[in-house]
C-alpha cells in the first residue's frame, strides 16, 4: 500500500513538471510571429510601386518635382509628356515601409484627355541599387505598369501582375517605353478589370491593384494607398514544406499617419502542401490604426492554430 501510494505521487508529480514544462515550451513558442514572408513581400511590393505611381502621375503631368527627384522631359509626338525620372531614396526622402537607401529609375509616358473623364498613362520601373527585400532576392522592377486618373475624384488607379515583375539582373529595355497607341490601349485595358473583394479569390490570382487618393497635395508620404490583391511576389515555401500565398483586401496604408502598418483592411495567408492541394495552416489578419507595427489574429488554423486572437509583429518596414 505504501509502495502504491509513493508511486501515484511520483506520477503525479511527473506530470506536473511534463505540463510546466510543456506550458513553458508553448509559451516561448506563441511568443514567436508566425511566418508571413509572402505578405510582407506583397505588400512592400505595392507600398514601393504605389510611391512610383503617385511621384509619375504628378511629374508627368506637370505637377512639382520633389528635391530628390530629377526628372528629363522627352519628345513623344503620340502623347501629351513623356520622360524618365531619377529618384534617390534616403532618410529624408524615405521609400515608404522600406529603410534601404538607393536610386530608383522611372520611365513614363502620359495622356491628358481633354475630352474623356480620365488621364491615362504607361511607366517602367527600375530599383537601381535599391535593395527592397534585402538579401531574400533581388526584385530588378517592373516591365511595365498601367496608370488611370480620374479626373473628377483625382484618384490613382494602377495593377501590376507577378509576370510584370523582373528578378535578378534586369534588362535596359525596361525603360523603353516608345508604346504605340495600340499597345498603350492594351495596357490600359488591365485596368478594367474589377479588384477582388474575397481574400479566397485574391490568393489565386497574382494580381494586385492599388487606388491612390492623393489628397488634393503634392506630398506623397500623405497619399492614401488602398491595396487589393494576392498571391505570390516570388516562390516562397514555409518550414513545413508547403507552398504559401497571401492576400489584402482594402489595405490602406498613409506612411504620414504610420509608418509600422496598414490602418485598415484584411490580409489572408494560405499555406497548402505542394502537389496535394491540403491545407496546411490558414491564418486571418484584421489590420488597425494603432501605430504599433502589429496586426490581429482574427482567425487560424493548422500551424498558425496557436496565433489566433493575439496581435502579431508585421516587420514590414
Amino acid at each position: 500500500m505504501i509502495k502504491l501510494k509513493k508511486l501515484c505521487r511520483y506520477l503525479i508529480f511527473s506530470i506536473l513538471i511534463i505540463n510546466l514544462s510543456d506550458c513553458k515550451k508553448f509559451d516561448e513558442w506563441t511568443d514567436e510571429n508566425p511566418d508571413i514572408l509572402p505578405l510582407k513581400q506583397g505588400f512592400k511590393t505595392s507600398a514601393a510601386i504605389g510611391y512610383c505611381v503617385s511621384l509619375a502621375a504628378t511629374v508627368l503631368q506637370g505637377g512639382p518635382i520633389p528635391e530628390n527627384v530629377v526628372f528629363e522631359s522627352t519628345s513623344h509626338g503620340e502623347y501629351s509628356n513623356s520622360g524618365i525620372m531619377y529618384l534617390s531614396m534616403d532618410k529624408n526622402y524615405p521609400l515608404p515601409f522600406n529603410k534601404h537607401i538607393g536610386d530608383i529609375i522611372v520611365a513614363g509616358i502620359w495622356e491628358n484627355d481633354d475630352y474623356g473623364s480620365m488621364n491615362t498613362g504607361v511607366i517602367s520601373i527600375v530599383f537601381g541599387n535599391l535593395d527592397i527585400f534585402g538579401s531574400e532576392f533581388t526584385f530588378y522592377g517592373l516591365h511595365t505598369v498601367p496608370v488611370m486618373q480620374d479626373r473628377e475624384t483625382g484618384k490613382i488607379m494602377t495593377v501590376y501582375a507577378k509576370q510584370d515583375i523582373v528578378y535578378g539582373q534586369g534588362s535596359d529595355t525596361l525603360l523603353n517605353l516608345s508604346l504605340s497607341n495600340p499597345q498603350f490601349s492594351s495596357e490600359l485595358l488591365r485596368l478594367d478589370e474589377e479588384p477582388p473583394d474575397d481574400v479566397f479569390v485574391a490568393a489565386s490570382q497574382n494580381v494586385w491593384f492599388i487606388t491612390i487618393d492623393q489628397n488634393n497635395t503634392a506630398d506623397i508620404y500623405d497619399d492614401s494607398f488602398v491595396v487589393n490583391g494576392g498571391g505570390q511576389i516570388a516562390e516562397a515555401t514555409s518550414t513545413s514544406g508547403g507552398i504559401q500565398y497571401h492576400a489584402m483586401i482594402e489595405t490602406e496604408f498613409i506612411y504620414d499617419v504610420c509608418s509600422q502598418n496598414p490602418i485598415r483592411g484584411d490580409a489572408f495567408m494560405q499555406n497548402i502542401k505542394a502537389g496535394s492541394g491540403i491545407e496546411l495552416g490558414n491564418i486571418y489578419l484584421k489590420f488597425h490604426d494603432r501605430c504599433d507595427g502589429k496586426a490581429y489574429v482574427e482567425i487560424s488554423s493548422g500551424e498558425y492554430f496557436n496565433y489566433i486572437g493575439r496581435n502579431v509583429n508585421l516587420n514590414f518596414d
